[in-house]
């Protein structure tokens, strides 16, 4: 088996090929790394480049032996591949103008629509009911990660309750911040104008260290922001520093 091309034609196709493995390698290695929302377009990726990788190794064979039907065989390949890459682009770009782009403002007129933007709620435990009468004057609709969710049951059926405890797969354990991240986002997404409350974050202090939680609430305050909603961060003053208290008070206004 000799080379049967000239050897800028290897060259050439050796040099893609390796470009081409190269993209669809590291889109492999991003198969299950990002949030629900975004793995179908990174694994859609994976595969279509896949046929393009597998169309340029028949390339490359190609250049030392003859095969038969070698332009049906790479027309099927580059054609899915191709197909494929241009239907994920045009999904990932519909799927950012819905998750990133604020949507467009409503004509109805609701009490949840005077609160928009984050803030930050300092409370001891005895100041639950405070809060809970600040949301029912605001009314509309809510979600609430709270480590105690049965003490805001009072608020009606249009609030949503989330768990945040280590002990069940009924809540979302402390030290997935990720989960509650993708949870506040998809809320926010289908109910815009909302408010999303953290009451916890004591807690999420025991599994997590202050950078990382410092994080997520402010990831989770841009995209409040983007859908015209609410983000309400709960914060007795005694569990946190001053350095902390003057990070989130660059971030979030006090109510």
């Amino acid at each position: 088996m000799g080379l049967i091309v000239p050897y800028y034609s290897l060259f050439y196709d050796a040099v893609l090929f390796l470009a081409i493995f190269y993209i669809w390698l590291f889109f492999l290695k991003r198969w299950n790394r990002y949030m629900a929302e975004l793995r179908p377009f990174i694994r859609n990726a994976a595969i279509f480049l896949g046929f393009a990788v597998a169309g340029r190794l028949i390339d490359l064979i190609t250049d030392f032996v003859a095969l038969p039907h070698l332009n049906i065989i790479l027309t099927l390949f580059y054609g899915v591949s191709i197909v494929g890459v241009i239907y994920t682009m045009i999904n990932y770009i519909l799927f950012s103008e819905r998750y990133y782009l604020p949507p467009a403002p409503h004509s109805e007129s609701g009490a949840s629509k005077k609160l928009t933007g984050s803030y930050i709620f300092f409370m001891n435990k005895e100041g639950i009911g405070k809060l809970i009468n600040f949301l029912r004057e605001l009314g509309g609709t809510a979600l609430i990660f709270a480590r105690s969710p049965d003490r805001y049951k009072e608020l009606g059926d249009s609030v949503a309750l989330v768990w945040i405890t280590q002990a069940t797969d009924r809540g979302i354990p402390p030290t997935k911040l990720h989960v509650l991240q993708e949870r506040a986002i998809r809320f926010m997404r289908e109910k815009p104008g909302g408010i999303t409350v953290l009451d916890g974050m004591e807690y999420l202090l025991m599994y997590n260290d202050f950078p990382a939680l410092f994080r997520f609430l402010v990831a989770v305050k841009d995209y409040a922001v983007l859908n015209n909603s609410a983000f309400v961060v709960v914060v007795d003053p005694r569990s946190i520093g001053d350095k902390e208290r003057a990070l989130l008070l660059n971030e979030f206004e006090p109510l």
